[in-house]
């Protein structure tokens, strides 16, 4: 019954060990190296060893959602026919630096869930929730938005006290024509785990996504992002809001303009502390037709305490001439000023720091998806709130009330 799962497995760990992992020198990895490829294929462990499973995801619609127009699938990766229809029209791993992430989960993964959603009268609201249910797992989230549907999902990463995890998540999001997803993403793991998540997003004619990041830092911890504008009139638009005071976090967000009139926008804002690595990377390429195609990044970094290391990446690679396109990367110290006024107004030091750090973080995330718009249950604010309190080392309230 797992022949398939296990011819796939072995050719998959073939293929890495054939290639090798992501070389020292890539150019995308270069700054913060990703542990080795035991790590992310369990070391020794057999690839299936039968007995139940458990994906970790938990789906909720929120009030107002038609009931019939969200498909929730899931699939078992054991079970030949479940594998087939579990990746049918998901691209094979490619060639790029990270493609032995892909090849890894493929080795790995166990089962994945589709989610399918259809136009109505209003938006979508979705809350989708993911529990760490393995030491070394590899989640699997597919995504579709059909033509005119409209979406808002908060997609929640949270881990609560327990042993050290290794995760290799990848998601796929396809918007049909005229499709919009508003997409929330909170990924919050604990100081001692690995974790890589890719997000990959097409984006067809008139239709528009926005992603909302709020990453805080592990041992190793990577956000990676490809927005392909693949239909004439495709927007995307990308904010991160990265926190850590130990270990390494990067985020990743390449856009891929295919077609006339596309426009992107990426913002990142790294907030790091003590001796905490925080990478910022956005390559934005501009094909050769893509008339009127517009694309902006801003990227920025403030310290917030210690001597962290902080790297700021923009690049854009332009293949046409009539495009409007702006990069910029900024890094700098916390508003004196603004301390003052804080401090004066009563409040103490660590206080007034995280009121300010909040407006930041909230500045970039609103640029992406208003979040004052949103139902309560799918605002970021106590998602916010409570990783600047972890990572300031004071309290905040419980996320339990936003995210279920």
């Amino acid at each position: 019954m797992t022949d398939l799962a296990r011819a796939d497995s072995h050719a998959a760990r073939d293929r890495l060990a054939d290639r090798g992992w992501i070389a020292p020198k890539a150019e995308l990895f270069r700054h913060l190296p990703p542990p080795p490829a035991a790590v992310w294929l369990g070391g020794d462990a057999p690839p299936f060893s039968g007995g139940a499973l458990d994906d970790g995801w938990s789906l909720r619609t929120l009030p107002g959602a038609p009931a019939g127009r969200v498909d929730l699938r899931w699939y078992d990766a054991a079970d030949p026919g479940q594998r087939i229809a579990l990746f049918s029209g998901l691209p094979p791993p490619g060639e790029d630096d990270a493609a032995p992430f892909a090849w890894a989960h493929r080795a790995l993964v166990r089962q994945g869930l589709r989610v399918r959603i259809a136009a109505a009268g209003g938006p979508t609201l979705l809350q989708l929730d993911h529990r760490v249910s393995q030491p070394v797992e590899a989640p699997l989230l597919v995504v579709d938005l059909l033509p005119g549907a409209r979406c808002v999902l908060l997609e929640a990463h949270e881990r609560q006290p327990g042993p050290p995890t290794v995760q290799n998540l990848h998601v796929y999001v396809r918007l049909a024509e005229g499709a919009s997803l508003q997409h929330l993403r909170v990924a919050a793991p604990l100081a001692a785990d690995r974790w890589a998540h890719h997000v990959h997003v097409q984006v067809q004619r008139q239709a528009s996504y926005a992603q909302c990041l709020l990453a805080t830092g592990g041992d190793y911890h990577l956000q990676r992002t490809l927005l392909e504008l693949d239909g004439e009139g495709a927007s995307a638009r990308a904010a991160g809001v990265l926190l850590a005071v130990e270990g390494g976090l990067e985020q990743q967000v390449l856009t891929r303009h295919a077609a006339a009139r596309t426009r992107s926008a990426v913002e990142m804002l790294a907030l790091p502390g003590a001796a905490a690595r925080v990478v910022a990377s956005a390559h934005t390429r501009i094909a050769a037709g893509c008339d009127e195609a517009q694309a902006r990044q801003r990227l920025g970094g403030i310290p917030t305490s210690g001597q962290p290391r902080i790297v700021l990446r923009p690049h854009l690679e332009i293949h046409h001439d009539q495009v409007q396109a702006a990069h910029g990367a900024t890094w700098g110290a916390l508003p004196e000023e603004a301390l003052f006024h804080a401090r004066q107004r009563g409040l103490e030091e660590t206080a007034a720091k995280s009121m300010i750090l909040a407006g930041l973080a909230r500045s970039v995330l609103s640029r992406a998806i208003a979040d004052d718009d949103l139902p309560e249950a799918l605002r970021l604010e106590l998602a916010l709130a409570a990783a600047l309190a972890r990572h300031l080392g004071t309290t905040a309230p419980s996320t339990e009330a936003s995210h279920g």
